[in-house]
């Protein structure tokens, strides 16, 4: 059986060392506390099946899957459940959404009103495929040509005309260094200045990322063209697009028209004529030309590279401890519900002085350099350790006075997005893993231009297709030579698409159960709001999930026909709401509504069980 699981994510004898070391180095200073000196009790395994699904897959178990585990009998089906969970797609969807709202990745409504879609299907992609977080990054700080050419030019792109701006969320994601107030004025509280905050941005100096007037290191401005492309092939493609339809005397046309022309402008290059000087509005250091210098540390060596390669090597080295220390905060944080230290944007430099635990973020640093930055082996580590199998902890302050010591993970009430996903379980089931949206494929082809080996004609079918075409983003590519589409096949229940949070329009567009729960707006880093508000309780109590469920046409209902005696219904309504055994008073309770109401009870009970606290909150 243990062969079988490796098989999925490999041995885990350095796995289950490392989380038995990390257990040793937190139970080493619980041990000196006043009064915890332990882990807190070890969760039953109701409670942790439905915890670690939540916590891996972002959702909650089916019945069938609850009760699989529950039924087992291995001595290792905590470590097999673990590793069936992550090795599974619903890992990379539930971490897309944590990463989503770090870097704050939107479809649209960013720079130029281009569509970044294919940017946000790499980012699935990418997780799907498990590429090591420090490639990630490489990939993104390196990137180069359009969302056509490297879907991964969106990092860059998203922010074009905001680049300093861009450069404060670069550090608070990268680096755990929140360096925007130095881009105004020296930074109040910490070492920062307003020259190292330039001379850290000057790194991205060079770094042309649209076709436009840009300053030269001289004082003096020059044209920058489209990468790639012949002198004056913008002006040749607009006169061939008017000679075959394109009207530009009207205005939709040419405004259509435009769109296209400057997303293939969007496009990321290394140019060593440009050097984007410090704004003019900036006092002491306005206008100047910085050369790039870290924040910390040995300075990037350039050895031939381009100054973006130069960092994303210096980022990413062994010896940059804190880029390591800083995803394990973050994973950490995800993990436990709060992070070694905080806040995960702007964890100090002394940040040992900050935590209770500071061995333990310090090992956890090491071993993200030794795992490569393979965040699934990371997160198999903790969620195998003692401390993150006991209960949550709910009974004690935890606030910014306290170094919380890591009896347990916090008592936390979902995501807005493990809401959602969980809720579509309950209407759809399992089968919610394998209905997938749109993936950015056909906009992703219709930028991919050879500006030097494409005719005017192939590039201007495109431009066709993509006038042509609705919702862009989701459409999906089925033959590239005809560029012909197709939106994908996605299940309706009672008007509500069946499609995880992960893979729609990113963020949910308009108002529904995700905007009501919280889910960031991705205009700032990390801002998913966690909040009570009354729109989550009217949502629950009648919104079209919970009419589903608890219905007319009820799923729970549905799913519970085959069972006969009422009590075995009652566990069965359990099960599938809470994930857990009833207690001996609850059966009984749940029997006699059964018993007094039939099917309406069923509804009831599913209904009531919906609509309490343990539903939302991960225990």
């Amino acid at each position: 059986m243990a062969a079988e699981r490796f098989a999925l994510v490999g041995d885990d004898a350095m796995t289950m060392a490392s989380a038995k070391k990390i257990d040793y180095l937190l139970a080493s200073n619980l041990a000196k506390s006043t009064d915890i000196r332990s882990f807190n009790e070890r969760l039953p395994d109701d409670l942790f099946v439905r915890r670690v699904y939540i916590d891996i897959i972002g959702r909650i178990p089916t019945r069938e899957e609850f009760q699989d585990f529950a039924d087992s009998a291995r001595e290792d089906k905590r470590a097999a459940l673990i590793d069936t969970l992550l090795a599974s797609s619903g890992r990379a969807s539930h971490l897309f959404n944590y990463f989503a709202d770090m870097y704050r990745i939107k479809g649209n409504g960013v720079a130029r009103e281009v569509d970044y879609a294919p940017y946000a299907q790499w980012w699935r992609d990418s997780l799907e495929a498990n590429v090591p977080y420090s490639e990630i990054v490489t990939q993104m700080i390196t990137a180069t040509g359009n969302l056509g050419h490297d879907p991964a030019t969106g990092f860059l792109e998203r922010d074009e005309g905001m680049e300093f701006d861009a450069f404060s969320n670069f550090g608070q994601v990268m680096m755990g260094i929140d360096v925007s107030c130095a881009q105004c004025h020296d930074h109040p509280f910490e070492e920062w200045t307003q020259t190292d905050f330039y001379q850290m941005a000057a790194f991205f100096g060079q770094t042309q990322r649209i076709a436009g007037r840009y300053m030269a290191a001289d004082g003096s401005r020059i044209q920058a063209s489209i990468p790639g492309a012949p002198e004056g092939w913008a002006k040749d493609f607009e006169m061939y697009a008017s000679k075959n339809g394109v009207d530009m005397e009207d205005r939709n046309d040419k405004r259509q028209f435009g769109y296209y022309v400057k997303a293939l402008g969007l496009n990321i290059k290394d140019n060593e004529k440009i050097d984007i000087p410090v704004p003019a509005s900036i006092d002491h250091v306005g206008g100047s030309v910085m050369t790039p210098l870290t924040l910390y540390g040995e300075n990037a060596k350039m050895g031939g590279n381009s100054r973006r390669e130069a960092l994303a090597e210096w980022m990413t080295s062994p010896e940059n401890d804190r880029f390591a220390l800083n995803i394990a905060n973050r994973m950490w944080e995800r993990a436990f519900g709060q992070a070694l230290v905080r806040p995960v944007i702007d964890f100090p430099m002394n940040w040992e002085e900050h935590t209770g635990q500071p061995e333990v973020l310090r090992f956890l640093g090491q071993e993200m350099v030794r795992v490569n930055y393979d965040l699934r082996e990371f997160m198999r580590i903790l969620y195998n350790t003692q401390a993150y199998q006991g209960y949550s902890t709910y009974d004690r302050a935890i606030d910014e006075g306290d170094h919380y010591l890591f009896q347990g993970p916090v008592l936390r009430r979902m995501r807005a997005e493990q809401a959602w996903d969980s809720l579509l379980t309950l209407a759809y089931g399992s089968e919610i893993d394998n209905v997938y949206g749109g993936d950015g494929s056909f906009m992703k082809e219709v930028l991919n231009v050879d500006f030097e080996n494409d005719s005017m004609a192939q590039v201007f079918a495109k431009y066709e297709a993509y006038s042509k075409t609705r919702n862009k983003g989701e459409a999906m590519l089925l033959e590239t030579s005809s560029l012909n589409v197709t939106n994908p096949e996605i299940p309706v229940v009672d008007g509500i698409k069946m499609l995880r949070s992960s893979r729609m329009e990113q963020p949910a567009a308009g108002v529904n159960l995700l905007s009501d729960f919280g889910q960031s707006d991705r205009m700032v880093t990390d801002n998913h709001i966690f909040d009570g508000t009354v729109p989550q309780v009217l949502a629950l109590m009648n919104g079209p999930v919970t009419t589903r469920l608890t219905g007319s046409s009820s799923q729970v209902v549905e799913d519970l026909s085959a069972l006969d005696g009422m009590d075995d219904k009652v566990r069965g309504v359990f099960f599938t709401m809470l994930s857990r055994y009833p207690t001996d008073e609850e059966l009984k309770k749940g029997v006699t509504i059964m018993e007094d109401y039939g099917d309406d009870g069923v509804r009831d009970l599913a209904w009531a069980l919906l609509n309490t606290p343990e539903f939302l909150f991960i225990q």
